[in-house]
């Protein structure tokens, strides 16, 4: 998505709440680092993909209240502002999100990537025959999840669900575009 400044952004959670009567919000964060958020200096609040924007909303407060982060956005001063951007989908600038430790990704930057099985994977699991006219499998979304996120993985069946934990996920390749993983048997 791109706002209307032009600047490349990134859907990040979503506004679940009002809370207490200064105007702060409760936001559904797709990612669980708090250190993401702390490096926001605005966030961009709209209705949805298609669906308009409001606009840029520099922070001026933030703090985290049982794993749920509280932000106190610039020209939100009342619980009837608050409430009235419940529901609205959260952007960040795309530069400003980028996680700055080596082999950090963003959910973005693995969608629409490759899903092959690693070799010692059951059979029964196995993907389609390598043919001209066999689609391979691709990552669909990351869905977060309170242990551990799910990958929707879209196969010659339908879509998968798989998690996304190290037992079954057992390399991601940013260079080729490719995750390989190692589902459980009977898991296709």
């Amino acid at each position: 998505m791109k706002s209307s400044d032009n600047r490349e952004k990134i859907k990040i959670g979503k506004i679940t709440g009002a809370q207490g009567l200064r105007g702060e919000v409760r936001i559904y964060h797709d990612s669980a680092d708090e250190e993401a958020l702390k490096r926001l200096t605005s966030l961009f609040l709209g209705t949805g993909d298609a669906g308009g924007e409001f606009g840029a909303f520099p922070i001026e407060g933030l703090r985290m209240h049982k794993m749920t982060p509280i932000l106190k956005l610039a020209g939100v001063d009342d619980r009837d502002a608050a409430e009235a951007l419940v529901g609205s989908i959260v952007y960040a600038d795309l530069c400003e999100s980028r996680p700055s430790e080596e082999g950090a990704w963003l959910v973005s930057d693995l969608v629409g990537f490759e899903v092959r099985l690693a070799p010692a994977a059951p059979a029964d699991a196995a993907p389609p025959a390598d043919t001209a006219d066999a689609a391979p499998w691709r990552l669909k979304n990351i869905i977060p999840g309170p242990g551990h996120d799910i990958l929707e993985i879209e196969t010659e069946k339908g879509v998968r669900m798989l998690p996304f934990v190290d037992v079954f996920v057992r390399e991601i390749d940013m260079e080729e575009g490719k995750i390989v993983v190692a589902p459980p048997a009977g898991w296709q």
